[in-house]
Formats: structure tokens, sequence, C-alpha cells
């Protein structure tokens, strides 16, 4: 392979020949760019720093937006639901089954309702009947 040399300096260095080598070379000097772009950093903001204090130049006039601050005066639709649902009393469980465990009859059934239903019961077995309800 035949190997390139630039004139750009005073002695000439070999260039890559393959296309790998090239990558390499580029990802070195990307990775010299940003270094010395982290070491200049500082210094370049403070001379803009300086220049627009000195001249007065404002966001708009270097052609940034200036972006107005949203308030927000309105609850999140999670507060408001959350308040919703506070006010309201829990609902008074239907069935009443081993140990004094109860269940409203919404939602997915709880063990003890489950098992019994799996050995040929009811739900209904469990069904609360109320003081009222028993008088009719």
């Amino acid at each position: 392979m035949t190997t390139l040399t630039t004139t750009t300096s005073k002695k000439a260095k070999p260039m890559a020949t393959t296309y790998l080598d090239l990558k390499a070379q580029i990802k070195a000097l990307e990775e010299q760019a940003e270094e010395l772009r982290k070491n200049e950093l500082t210094s370049v903001i403070e001379d803009m720093k300086l220049k627009i204090s000195e001249y007065g130049i404002s966001a708009e006039e270097l052609g940034f937006t200036v972006k107005p601050i949203t308030i927000y005066t309105e609850k999140p639709i999670s507060q408001k639901i959350a308040e919703a649902t506070s006010d309201k009393k829990p609902v008074e469980p239907k069935y009443a089954g081993p140990d004094r465990k109860t269940w409203s009859g919404r939602g997915i059934a709880p063990k003890w309702v489950s098992e019994h239903i799996a050995t040929g019961g009811k739900k209904e077995d469990f069904l609360i009947v109320k003081q009222n309800e028993a008088l009719e």
C-alpha cells in the first residue's frame, strides 16, 4: 500500500492508509478537539459575558427566544381525583368470611371466596344479612 504524507507541517507525517486507520485518527482528533474545547470554554464564556454586559445586549438581540414562565394555578388532575374520591364513604362489605374478613363484592374476590367457589360453594354463602333485612 501507498503511504500518504501531509504537507501542512514541517515534518511530514504518514497518513492512514486504510479505512480503519482513518476512523482511529478521526476518533483521536475528536477527543483532542473536545479536550481543547473544554479547556477554552471558561475563558470564552467569560469573554462573551463581558461583551454582553459592556454593550447591553439582550437575549432577543442575540436571536434567542425568551419563553414566558408558565404559572399553573389549576390543580393537577391526580390531585383533583384524590380530593373528589376522598369525600366518598367506603363501600360497605357485602360478604363476610372466616376470621371476620369482609369483602364488598367489588374487584377481585379474596382468596377465601375463590377457594370456596372452587370447592363447589357459592359466594352467596358468605352474604351478610342486615338486621333490617332479617325482620322483613
